[in-house]
């Protein structure tokens, strides 16, 4: 083996190892801590909790039989349409707030009420007022979810360091390239968790419209396995559910993150924490 080869192989190894010491380990001993507990809990504080493993085997069964891909698509259908809005809305919104003393007094009052008010409360509202309907799903989900997102964008835009756009028209930077490589970059972490958090509420306010009466999603089939009292399949439904969300995380915001983000770096204590 070449000197060349050599280095090539030790870089790739320290890599792979730093990969599994830093990224794969936590995450193992963190499943393995949630299965400990849920053993614990199954056999000795909850006996009525089903194990993991009959709840495995239940989420194997809604698989197989196709269920699960109706009904998720379903709420997929309601959350992203939802969400495209509430990403609109938000940025818009956060944007005035951010750059405009008005603007940020006018809409806070609307931010706070909006981030008072209980999900259920709306959903129950929602349908009172347009039925079980698609529409009644739309508004509510958008009507939680815009709170919460703007006020994500307006603490970004808020946040964005002005002497560095100072500076970037002293080096006569075009409008675009200060755009682009002064204010997106300090913007990126807060819309990725506007991002994350939008989806996260739309995700739980869709389930409970739909759990509300709808005839179709995860939330309805939640209320169905629920009147028959069957805790394997509303933990299997969630179970499931609860997968699909890791998948967006990690496929989505946290490729998106390492590739736009790599440049911060991490901030770590040396020698632990005592």
């Amino acid at each position: 083996m070449s000197v060349v080869s050599k280095f090539t192989f030790n870089i790739n190894q320290d890599q792979i190892s730093n990969y599994a010491k830093e990224q794969l380990l936590p995450r193992v001993l963190f499943v393995g801590t949630l299965f400990a507990l849920w053993y614990g809990l199954t056999y000795t504080l909850t006996p009525r909790l089903p194990t993991p493993m009959s709840v495995g085997s239940e989420a194997m069964t809604i698989l197989v039989e196709g269920d699960f891909i109706y009904h998720m698509s379903n709420t997929f259908r309601r959350v992203f349409i939802s969400f495209f809005f509430i990403w609109i809305a938000s940025i818009a919104i956060g944007l005035v707030m951010g750059l405009s003393t008005f603007g940020e007094n006018y809409f806070d009052m609307g931010i706070v009420v909006g981030l008072t008010v209980p999900g259920i409360a709306l959903s129950v509202i929602g349908v009172m007022l347009f039925g079980l309907s698609e529409i009644a799903a739309h508004v509510i989900i958008f009507s939680a979810a815009v709170p919460l997102v703007t006020l994500s964008f307006w603490e970004g835009v808020k946040d964005i360091d002005v002497g560095l756009i100072h500076m970037s028209r002293a080096f006569d930077f075009s409008r675009t390239k200060i755009v682009k490589s002064v204010v997106l970059p300090q913007l990126i972490p807060h819309m990725l968790s506007a991002g994350r958090l939008g989806l996260s509420i739309s995700w739980k306010v869709c389930v409970i419209v739909e759990f509300l009466g709808f005839g179709n999603g995860i939330g309805y089939m939640l209320t169905l396995e629920y009147s028959r009292f069957n805790m394997e399949a509303v933990l299997a439904w969630t179970a499931l559910f609860t997968m699909i969300m890791l998948v967006i995380e990690y496929a989505g915001f946290k490729s998106f993150e390492r590739r736009y983000l790599d440049w911060r770096e991490s901030v770590e204590i040396q020698g632990g924490i005592a």
